[in-house]
């Protein structure tokens, strides 16, 4: 691509060049054409020079044409992609260009260069949502538990107090560890790809072991549990498909009002198996929808609910890896539905 552009653009300007200097030559020879027909320079006449001063000044006049021509056509959108590229220099990752041009040239450039700053865009909010959760959940975990070892050396605690100390100590590396392994299972899904071990497994009876897992929690909540899970075997990664239904799974509790419902269904098709996962609970805006898969994002910015945004991304990345999709589809105080889509025929490469 790189180099077709700068090729056609160099044809640009040789075409340009050439057809200058042909006009300006055809001027000439017309012009000398003309004077030496009708011989307008004589010394014996008065004001014989003026042809030759009206040739110069055409000839100027002409240049400055077209040199506005060429500058209008391509110094300026040149100039303005240098501009463009100052402000994202200093970190404006707003700025987009206008990709109607008549240079195709120009106009592939311009498009390039608006994808490129989104993507800038988004790595850079990346960046800012990891830097923001990393500190908060490494902070507050070791705050906790160097808090703790404090009050513990307390040599006249009860021995039920100093239990409860051990206990949200616990709780705290839990956390750390939780955090640690998810950002350690992204990185293992980034380098190792499609390389996963796949194997043949029942999906059915994996998705109902995740909800056995998760029983004290939807207990608690006093929830009602719609499943129907089919026998169904399926060809992937066992070990991380496990979270990509305990994340969901995880989710439509932690965010479920008492007494709710979870509605848990798996249906096979002849293209695949579809998962559905639907909650009634908060639920989330069209705004949070749309990022709710980006890494380490949080909506609820307060951090009253549990998590580090990677559940969903690594979620995401699983079924992508299996050529599958995730879909989400929510209304606020109302619920989600997530929907997942498995092809069958899945072959390891």
């Amino acid at each position: 691509m790189r180099k077709k552009l700068f090729s056609q653009l160099w044809v640009y300007f040789a075409v340009i060049t050439f057809l200058l200097m042909v006009v300006v030559l055809s001027v000439f020879v017309g012009l000398l054409f003309i004077i030496n027909h009708y011989q307008l320079v004589s010394p014996e006449k008065e004001g014989h020079l003026f042809p030759f001063y009206f040739i110069i000044f055409l000839s100027l006049m002409i240049g400055a044409a077209l040199s506005f021509f060429v500058g209008q056509r391509i110094l300026q959108p040149i100039g303005n992609l240098r501009q463009a590229m100052n402000k994202v220099s200093k970190g404006d990752f707003s700025i987009q260009l206008d990709e109607q041009h008549q240079m195709e040239d120009v106009e592939e450039l311009y498009h390039d260069f608006n994808v490129m700053v989104k993507e800038l865009n988004s790595i850079e909010t990346l960046r800012n949502d990891f830097v923001s959760t990393i500190s908060h959940e490494f902070k507050t975990p070791i705050a906790t538990i160097k808090g703790y070892v404090q009050l513990l050396q307390n040599e006249t605690l009860s021995q039920e107090d100093r239990q409860n100390y051990l206990e949200r100590m616990l709780d705290g590396t839990q956390q750390l560890t939780h955090l640690t392994d998810n950002i350690l299972k992204l990185s293992k899904l980034d380098n190792q790809g499609l390389g996963l071990d796949f194997q043949r497994f029942r999906l059915d009876e994996q998705i109902r072991e995740v909800i056995l897992f998760l029983q004290p929690k939807w207990e608690q909540l006093d929830l009602t549990l719609d499943i129907d899970l089919p026998h169904t075997d399926y060809y992937g990664n066992e070990e991380f498909l496990y979270q990509v239904w305990s994340n969901l799974m995880d989710n439509a509790i932690k965010y479920s009002k008492q007494n709710g419902s979870i509605y848990v269904h798996l249906k096979n098709e002849a293209e695949g198996q579809t998962i559905i996962i639907r909650d009634e609970g908060i639920g989330m805006t069209n705004e949070v929808a749309e990022r709710i898969f980006d890494k380490f994002y949080q909506s609820d910015t307060s951090r009253k609910t549990k998590g580090n945004g990677l559940g969903l991304a690594l979620a995401k990345q699983i079924v992508e890896l299996h050529h599958g999709s995730i879909k989400v589809n929510s209304s606020l105080n109302e619920g989600s539905n997530f929907k997942i889509f498995l092809p069958n025929n899945l072959k390891n490469s």
